[in-house]
């Protein structure tokens, strides 16, 4: 088990960042005046929220606040998540970029070092340093030590795993070292008579952007492993090879595949264990209806009986530097993020977690957690990785390394690359960029 310093330590790695020259554009842009001439200011919120729950759920409370502050009024914009960085890039060049924006963290490190986005105010940065988990802050810091703004969103990755398809191949529960891991991968897995796989052991692989990394470095952190340095270097030594070995082998079996999506193949019984984030719980709900019952959720099992790994990735709020009304922008999300109702929790923690997510402030989680555990036994293991997951970085260069490592794995998963050389070309892939 890794130790409280390790856990505090961790800065997590992947996701989506912007180009050289798009970042660059970002650079001195400013927003439109947002001023009526009755005094009032408008605001606008550029955000991926729009589709329920999510176009509702904060709907609802930028509608609150406007009722309450009719001289500073917020206006929801809204895209799809993959049209979102595209989105920020086009309005900003064009002068007309959002005052408020809600961002992948990864994006964050790029928009902060070309000066996109504002500083939060001293009250503002005590309320983010001091409130949220260390997951959470991690992932909004950049290695410099800056702050983004606030955490939202906030995923951890466990093990899922079905337990009737465990209990058909006698097995009382889910592995928890890597020996068990691949003994139960294997002895799941199911193919028929012309080879075709009926039952995958083991999904590494996830919806989205760079399917396999996710997985890999939730395994990575299991054994204490780390991606990057703050600086975007390779923090890849021989545990890192280790986890593209443990891959090697179950793929070399059958165990494991990149052809096949869990999110599509794991609710009809077509894959046995998957690592997935905890918002999975949610979607698998409303899929597999009554089958849900034989849903199990674990921490993903690391090399010895008691190491536990996972990966942190949040969303976070902040306020476009070139907005004219940064004080106001602030003041909103400021009440957004934490104003408190009756109960001691804030609207936002609790609409994020009624849809299964963690909620990233402390107190929100204290308070929130033993009453959605209740009712959801299996969000237990996904609120405990906020301990100690590896938070996700947003260095300038995470996306390419990001990029980088699934097609390293993909090479050894697919194509059943040498996993010495290929992790050798990975890392100083890394380092050269």
């Amino acid at each position: 088990m890794k130790s409280a310093a390790q856990r505090r330590s961790r800065r997590m790695v992947t996701a989506i960042a912007l180009s050289s020259v798009a970042a660059l554009a970002l650079a001195g842009c400013t927003t439109g005046e947002g001023g009526g001439e009755d005094g009032v200011v408008e605001l606008t919120f550029l955000s991926h929220y729009g589709s329920d729950p999510f176009k509702t759920g904060v709907g609802a409370l930028i509608d609150q606040w406007n009722e309450e502050n009719p001289d500073i009024q917020v206006t929801s914009q809204a895209v799809n998540f993959d049209e979102l960085l595209t989105t920020l890039n086009v309005r900003q060049t064009g002068g007309r970029g959002a005052d408020i924006v809600s961002s992948y963290s990864l994006w964050g490190g790029q928009l902060q070092a070309n000066g996109v986005l504002s500083a939060p105010p001293e009250d503002v940065a005590k309320d983010i340093t001091e409130n949220y988990s260390q997951a959470a802050l991690d992932s909004v810091t950049t290695g410099e030590g800056d702050l983004l703004g606030y955490p939202t969103e906030f995923n951890t990755y466990a093990l899922f795993y079905n337990k009737q398809i465990l209990a058909d191949a006698g097995y009382d529960g889910p592995p928890k070292t890597w020996d068990e891991l691949t003994e139960i991968a294997n002895a799941t897995t199911k193919k028929d008579g012309s080879g075709n796989t009926i039952v995958q052991g083991i999904s590494l692989i996830q919806d989205g952007d760079n399917h396999t990394v996710h997985p890999f470095l939730s395994l990575l952190d299991s054994a204490g492993g780390e991606f990057l340095a703050p600086d975007g270097k390779s923090a890849m030594d021989d545990t890192a090879e280790d986890v593209m070995q443990l891959e090697a082998d179950l793929a070399e079996t059958g165990a494991t595949s990149t052809s096949i999506m869990p999110t599509k193949a794991f609710p009809t019984g077509g894959v046995a264990m998957a690592v997935q984030a905890g918002w999975w719980i949610g979607s698998l709900k409303a899929s597999m209806g009554d089958d849900y019952a034989n849903v199990g959720v674990a921490p993903v099992p690391g090399p010895k009986d008691g190491d536990v790994g996972s990966l942190a990735y949040t969303f976070f709020t902040g306020v476009n530097s070139g907005s004219q009304h940064q004080e106001e922008a602030w003041k909103f999300l400021s009440w957004l993020n934490s104003h408190e109702n009756e109960d001691g929790v804030t609207a936002l923690g609790d609409f994020l977690a009624t849809q299964g997510l963690i909620p990233p402030r402390t107190t929100d989680a204290e308070i929130l957690g033993p009453k959605y555990l209740a009712e959801e036994p299996n969000l237990e293991p996904i609120y405990a990785a906020a301990e100690y997951a590896m938070a996700e970085s947003n260095a300038s260069n995470a996306y390419e390394a990001k990029t980088s490592t699934n097609t390293a794995l993909n090479d050894i998963i697919v194509n059943g690359a040498d996993v010495k050389t290929t992790f050798s070309k990975l890392v100083k892939e890394i380092d050269a960029q």
